[in-house]
């Protein structure tokens, strides 16, 4: 799939243009299109009542057209024109829908027109749309967003900035977003993305030629084909990728562990795992292909200044470096990044607290190989002394600045993970809810960073890693038919010791947050392995659990080596007021932890 920019996508139409393409035909090509598409995604409209909302300039003209197709599919269309005059290609349409007797409505009946509407076509602003909505049109938007009606945007949800996704005022919630020749990038950068519903790309006859190459990549497994190495016949441990992991403390101990897995699972030849030298027996034990030691650690079991010295050392036989999962922040942490981003010269990777111990962006330029940062919101808010809410509100404009100020690349996680390095910039295609779990950082980081052990350029590992990452999340879904919220609570071995059924809406029932508070302290490493095995499979998503058949009902395992697993469950009982526990030796379900309603 293309992404353009609204200046992209004024180029490509501009060039077909220049070939002798009349812009006319462009306009009844996209109209027609999109009116097709609306017919598929909702269905007949013979009977039903529609409104289009149409604006000035050629997104009000695509509307026409849309209308005037839907009128002739059997829609009982009213139009709502916010121009008293319109010119060129848009005033041919106008004239059609008239000389068709199309009925028009004013803006005194609009609310009335919109309470009955059965649909709303939103070709209000288009593309080229910046900044924040006029009071008029906001009061139009607002009025669309409280009604009933289902919602298809054209090209772009009036309100949101068709090139950024950003969105500074009243902005229409899509049902459906249907984007003529290319999907704007607005429509799958967040805040825009959450405005656009399903997006939907149609042609309307720009021919190749007219193309323009667009500054952003949608990344899907097509734009990946090609860029991570496969293992060569003669292949031993170390030209396999030789990955360093510096990462965990005593409060975080399940760092470390996440990110050796995923960069086990991602195929990485040997890993050596630098953490806390107290908690680094508990690591090593489960770890057993992983050579693990011990590091200086302060008081508070973060990892100390002197530290840097062994991790500098353990470096040197390492073809890349994850660091900052649980490592700690303070002093002792930032001299352990500034350390390693000085006198290491193996591609590094920093997240989680390696990025919250840095002092700005400015400290990550002048290697030679671009380190890759992998922040969520918050912590690249830190970094650059913005708050969360704004890099949520600019997040391309955010990630973009970032890079170039830390001449680095730079992975914004999200539901719209967006990788950027220099003049690059990549939306990532999967991925779900599930991820929204704490731990799955650790797992990418892991994948990312042996891809770069294993050679890849730090743009295309990074936007690799987030791919995979986000498939393996999707293969786990459609592997076992659980919710989303239940993938924090997954992991592959120990002892089965209950499944707490789900309320029917269990993001508002206290009492089931509260027993997944007490079940998510129990798992000593929460994510463990329902990711990396997909990785490992290859998308065949073979299951290595049993199935809960129950519906709404959520498996969890204990990882921990307890001589009397059934005390913990007198725990959960006891503690959370849990009732009806049965217990059986069948592979679907061993405890049963219903919640009181």
């Amino acid at each position: 799939m293309r992404l353009y920019s609204a200046d992209e996508m004024t180029c490509a139409d501009r060039g077909a243009q220049e070939l002798g393409i009349p812009g006319g035909v462009l306009m009844e090509r996209a109209g027609v299109e999109m009116a097709r598409t609306t017919l598929d995604y909702f269905g007949p409209l013979e009977g039903r009542r529609v409104l289009v909302v149409a604006g000035g300039g050629n997104n009000g003209g695509d509307g026409f057209v849309i209308a005037r197709e839907l009128h002739l599919a059997g829609a009982e269309v009213a139009v709502f024109a916010t121009k008293d005059e319109y010119e060129g290609d848009a005033k041919v349409n106008l004239n059609v829908l008239r000389n068709l007797d199309v009925r028009f409505v004013g803006a005194d009946g609009f609310e009335d027109e919109l309470r009955g509407a059965d649909l709303v076509v939103d070709a209000l602003l288009g593309t080229g749309f910046q900044g924040e909505v006029r009071e008029k049109e906001a009061g139009f938007i607002e009025k669309i967003n409280a009604s009933d009606a289902a919602v298809v945007a054209v090209d772009v949800p009036s309100g949101v900035d068709g090139s950024t996704g950003e969105v500074w005022g009243a902005a229409v919630q899509a049902d459906l977003t249907v984007c003529a020749h290319a999907a704007k990038l607005g429509c799958v950068v967040s805040p825009g993305r959450e405005h656009a519903g399903e997006v939907a790309v149609v042609e309307i006859g720009i021919p190749p030629e007219a193309d323009v190459e667009p500054a952003a990549t949608w990344t899907d497994a097509d734009s990946l084909r090609g860029l991570v190495p496969r293992r060569a016949g003669a292949a031993h441990k170390y030209s396999a990728g030789a990955l360093l992991v510096v990462a965990g403390s005593r409060m975080a101990t399940g760092a470390a562990i996440m990110v050796a897995r995923g960069a086990q699972r991602t195929g990485c030849g040997i890993i050596f795992v630098a953490t806390a030298e107290g908690v680094a027996p508990l690591v090593d034990a489960q770890l057993i292909e992983v050579l693990v030691s011990g590091v200086s650690e302060d008081d508070e079991g973060n990892m100390a200044a002197g530290a840097l010295d062994t991790i500098l050392e353990q470096a040197q036989g390492a073809s890349a470096v994850v660091l900052g999962p649980g490592m700690g922040v303070g002093e002792g942490g930032r001299e352990i990044v500034e350390g390693v981003l000085k006198e290491t010269g193996v591609p590094v990777l920093l997240d989680a607290d390696a990025i919250s111990n840095l002092s700005g962006p400015e400290v990550l330029s002048g290697r030679e190989t671009p380190p890759v940062i992998t922040p969520h919101p918050g912590e690249l808010g830190r970094l650059l002394e913005e708050s969360p809410k704004e890099v949520q509100s600019r997040r391309l404009h955010l990630a973009r600045r970032t890079a170039e100020e830390g001449g680095c690349c730079v992975l914004l996680k999200g539901a719209d993970t967006l990788v950027a390095q220099g003049d690059r910039v990549s939306v990532n295609s999967t991925g779900s809810a599930a991820l929204a779990t704490a731990g799955t950082g650790d797992v990418l980081s892991g994948i990312v960073g042996a891809l770069l052990s294993r050679g890849v350029e730090p743009y295309d590992a990074a936007r690799s890693g987030a791919w995979a990452h986000g498939r393996a999340s999707e293969l786990w879904l459609e592997e076992t038919g659980w919710p989303a919220e239940s993938m924090g609570l997954a992991s592959v071995r120990g002892a089965t010791i209950g499944v707490a059924r789900v309320p029917d809406d269990p993001l508002r029932s206290r009492d089931f947050r509260e027993v997944n508070r007490v079940l998510l302290r129990a798992v000593c490493v929460a994510q463990r392995s329902r990711i990396f095995d997909c990785l490992a499979q290859n998308g065949t998503g073979e299951s290595l659990g049993s199935k809960v058949s129950q519906e709404s009902a959520i498996k969890v395992w204990w990882l921990c080596d307890k001589d009397d697993p059934n005390s913990f469950t007198r725990y959960l009982a006891s503690k959370k007021d849990l009732y009806d526990q049965t217990l059986n030796g069948s592979n679907d379900m061993e405890a049963r932890l219903r919640v009181r309603s």
